[in-house]
């Protein structure tokens, strides 16, 4: 197999695309894999650690504003990516091109399909991207993980297969890594992030936490824009460690009693994965306020609490986590029932759909 795989801008967007190619990789060892991205972007990063060859494009996402000298420069740069996508298509003859969202996808699946080559989109949300609502019109498939996004998606071609998760989430050992991260048996580990940029809302309530004395260990990830801000208001707490930002998600997640994190598509199917129990905290500024409604629908399953961010603080963080902490059972009913919500084949599934398409 011969494929081309583009998504970006976030890990939710990314992490995806590699879990693919990473199941293609290991059912084709002899197969050529390419991901196209933003330069300079998050995906050039992640890709070139996870050992892929990466080729990067000039995009840029449109502005909100009106009309301006960015707009101008904004459609310049996508004709030009357009162009760039044509000869790198033109020169790996790819058997089919896989988007997974994110405005930089938008000129490789879209040159693919103008060139008749096959493509799948991966859509990750009940309330699909705009790159993907437009891509999905043309696409061979349409891989969901939300039922609900089909009434936003016009296609005929849509398939549930539940998110591709990376493999690391199901086989690391959870004494293991809690040995190589120096957690002893009786200690109790929270791991916090906010996704791959941070979410600002969660940072200011930890600011207020650190302040207090606290009888868990925490590792907060503030995303690397916040960090220098937030080390410069961070009270020292030994228990608690910071990073600005980590691929190494899936041990902290395995070693973890709890996680607290927004609740975007792909964390909630990563906290599936692990089975853990969690604390929610929607981001209010996203498409469809569709963090909102992933996050509800956990916690009327019964496997996590919500904090909305207008109701969020130190305080009010600190008793959740207390309270979760010292109640062991009532976790243990949470995680039972998180692990229950989560689809332990969706990348099989979608690396199943994408051979028969091929």
């Amino acid at each position: 197999m011969r494929i081309i795989l583009s998504g970006g801008g976030t890990g939710g967007h990314i992490y995806p695309a590699l879990a693919i190619a990473n199941e293609i990789k290991k059912r084709d060892p002899k197969g050529a894999i390419l991901y196209i991205g933003r330069i300079g972007g998050l995906e050039e990063e992640l890709v070139q650690e996870a050992g892929f060859e990466f080729r990067g494009i000039h995009i840029d996402g449109l502005p909100r504003k009106a009309l301006n000298k960015q707009t101008a420069i904004t459609l310049y740069n996508l004709f030009r990516g357009l162009n760039e996508c044509g000869g790198i298509i033109k020169v790996f003859k790819p058997d089919v091109v896989i988007g997974t969202g994110g405005y930089v996808c938008a000129p490789v699946v879209l040159k693919a399909q103008q060139k008749g080559i096959k493509t799948v989109i991966q859509e990750q949300n009940a309330y699909p991207g705009k790159t993907n609502r437009f891509l999905a019109k043309k696409a061979d498939i349409v891989a969901i993980n939300f039922k609900e996004a089909e009434a936003y998606l016009d296609s005929d071609h849509i398939l549930y297969t539940g998110n591709p998760v990376r493999d690391d989430f199901i086989h690391l050992d959870r004494e293991v890594v809690r040995k190589e991260l120096g957690l002893l048996p009786t200690d109790r580990f929270v791991l916090s992030f906010g996704g791959s940029g941070g979410q600002e809302s969660t940072n200011n309530a930890m600011l207020e936490l650190l302040k207090t004395e606290l009888d868990f260990k925490l590792m907060h990830i503030t995303g690397k824009a916040h960090y220098q801000e937030f080390i410069k208001n961070a009270a020292d707490n030994p228990m608690a460690t910071i990073l600005d930002y980590s691929n190494e998600i899936p041990k902290y997640m395995v070693a973890s009693d709890l996680v607290i994190s927004s609740s975007s598509a792909m964390t909630l199917a990563e906290i599936s994965q692990v089975g853990r129990a969690s604390i929610l905290i929607p981001k209010a500024y996203t498409a469809g306020n569709h963090q909102h409604f992933n996050a509800m629908s956990y916690k009327d399953a019964g496997a996590a609490e919500v904090i909305t961010e207008d109701l969020l603080n130190g305080t009010t963080l600190k008793a959740v986590i207390e309270d979760l902490l010292q109640h062991d059972e009532k976790r243990h009913v949470m995680e039972t029932a998180t692990h229950g919500l989560g689809n332990l084949d969706g990348v099989k599934n979608c690396v199943d759909a994408i051979e028969k398409l091929i």
